[in-house]
């Protein structure tokens, strides 16, 4: 059959629909044949053969042209599909960037506010054991000493200006009166802080051993030595019947030792830095362990 007779026939129209329904593209090939085999003229035979021709060939010609309009909407359509993938795909892997940088970052800013945590508490440890173990016993043991001190020497302002007094009036009670303090009362304080200061030593707050404590070690080295001479054959504290001369002078009855007081002052001027530093940490090593579960919390939430 040939081509011409069968663009006449009805089914040609069906065909062509079928073609556009199934969006299927007509081959070029068989487009350009048709063209040639159904020539366009502006005739009109008593049959009507030309005017079929001339209305299947537009038929035809507008079918294909939808169909390759519907084929170039499905190209447009497919690329803007990948399009979009290509999108997906790129915001996909930026997530998966963003994780991996947020969870380096969170692992770094961690293992910093560690560090910092772990240099504080350090810190803390030790002013707690300086305050519990030197400076707070020393400071203590200090205000004990100078208290009492101060309740036997009475009205007088020094040591010194007791002792002259003692020596001028011989009063010999005053005297006895002075030595019994010594031996009962300050030198065991004197000997526990000689004992806190040497067990102690590490927790010096200064690298260098602070002159207070050399000048009280010497204070109480000489005082042991001057305290012999207060007692009698049997050990014991000699009787006021018993005194000389000697035993009035200020020599037979200190150390001779200037500055004692001094290490008081100094006890007390470090045991409070140490407490205000210890308050300060501890606030700090707090604030910390708040800062850091709100910022990972927060970092995390994002």
């Amino acid at each position: 059959m040939s081509l011409n007779k069968s663009v006449l026939r009805p089914q040609t129209q069906v065909i062509l629909r079928q073609l556009l329904r199934h969006q299927r593209k007509i081959p070029s090939a068989f487009y350009c044949t048709l063209r040639q085999k159904i020539p366009v003229r502006d005739v009109t035979s008593p049959s009507g053969a030309i005017t079929n021709r001339r209305y299947y060939f537009a038929t035809f010609e507008n079918i294909r042209n939808k169909m390759t309009s519907a084929d170039a909407d499905k190209s447009q359509g497919e690329k803007a599909q990948g399009e979009k993938s290509g999108r997906r795909k790129m915001s996909t892997e930026w997530k998966i960037i963003s994780s991996f940088a947020l969870g380096a970052l969170s692992w770094f800013m961690n293992t910093y506010f560690d560090r910092q945590h772990a240099r504080k508490e350090v810190q803390l440890e030790l002013i707690n054991r300086q305050i519990r173990d030197l400076y707070g016993p020393l400071y203590g043991n200090r205000l004990v000493q100078e208290t009492t001190y101060r309740a036997v020497v009475g009205e007088h302002s020094r040591l010194r200006t007791y002792l002259a007094k003692a020596n001028e009036l011989k009063d010999a009670d005053m005297i006895r009166r002075w030595r019994s303090f010594v031996l009962e009362v300050m030198y065991p304080l004197d000997k526990e802080a000689e004992r806190l200061i040497c067990k102690n030593a590490h927790l010096i707050v200064n690298s260098d051993f602070p002159e207070e404590f050399e000048r009280f070690l010497t204070h109480l080295a000489q005082m042991q030595f001057v305290m012999q001479h207060w007692k009698n054959e049997q050990g014991k504290l000699e009787s006021t019947k018993a005194f000389t001369d000697d035993d009035f002078l200020e020599r037979n009855n200190a150390s001779g030792i200037r500055g004692i007081k001094q290490m008081a002052a100094h006890v007390e001027q470090k045991y409070k830095e140490l407490r205000a530093k210890q308050k300060q940490l501890i606030i700090e090593t707090s604030a910390d362990d708040q800062s850091i579960t709100s910022l990972l919390s927060k970092m995390y939430k994002r």
